[in-house]
Order: structure tokens, then C-alpha cells, then sequence
């Protein structure tokens, strides 16, 4: 067997590209996991403006801007929700992909009403 020359430090052997649908995909999924969001468009809405929560990237290098658009549970707090998606979102692409995500614009494009029962105060 022929000896082999060692293999170059990794940082010098390529570099990996990770695509903006990569990075949407990984938001939108990170975005569902999310408590109190929900897919509210069904029939005609969701052929016409396609599903919820999507996401739109934009990858820079190592770094990525992130718009997502999610529906809300009734009575979510908004501001709580866009928090939650906004954190959750930037560390599932960063521990995922390894990309710093600079920004995270959350949008909430629909409220729905729970369809849990609630407690009764008698």
C-alpha cells in the first residue's frame, strides 16, 4: 500500500455552501415547533399564499437575514410570540447550518381562534 501524504487542515481543504432554501426550510420547520403557532390557511388561501409559517433567506457568506411569517393561536400575546419564533428560529439555523443569523423579521399573518375548550370559572 502506497503511503498517503497527510490531509491538509479542513479550513484549507474546501467550503461548504449552504443555499438560501436550505436556510428557509430549517426557519419554517423552526418556526411550526414554536407553541401557540399555527397553519391557519387552508383551501383557496393556502393555494394562493401558499403555506404558514414560511420563511424567506438570505445567506451572505457565513451569515443570514431571515423573514418569517407565522399564524397565531388566539390569545397569544403577539409580542411574546414574535420573541419566541424570532429566538427559536436564529439558534435552529445557527446550531443547524453553522450560519450567523443577524436578523429574524416576524410577521404574523393570521390569528385564529383556539379551538381548546377553556376552563369555565363557576
Amino acid at each position: 500500500m502506497a503511503d498517503l501524504a497527510p490531509l491538509p487542515p479542513p479550513e484549507e481543504r474546501g467550503r461548504t455552501v449552504i443555499a438560501d432554501r436550505v436556510v428557509e426550510r430549517i426557519a419554517s420547520a423552526a418556526a411550526a415547533e414554536v407553541e401557540a403557532t399555527i397553519d391557519s390557511r387552508g383551501g383557496f388561501g393556502r393555494l394562493v399564499r401558499g403555506r404558514l409559517p414560511s420563511a424567506q433567506a438570505v445567506v451572505a457568506g457565513r451569515t443570514s437575514r431571515i423573514s418569517v411569517e407565522v399564524g397565531a393561536v388566539w390569545p397569544t400575546p403577539l409580542p411574546v410570540l414574535g420573541a419566541r419564533v424570532r429566538d427559536h428560529v436564529g439558534e435552529r439555523v445557527h446550531t443547524l447550518t453553522g450560519v450567523e443569523v443577524t436578523a429574524v423579521d416576524v410577521t404574523v399573518a393570521d390569528v385564529v381562534h383556539s379551538t381548546a375548550s377553556s376552563p369555565r370559572v363557576q
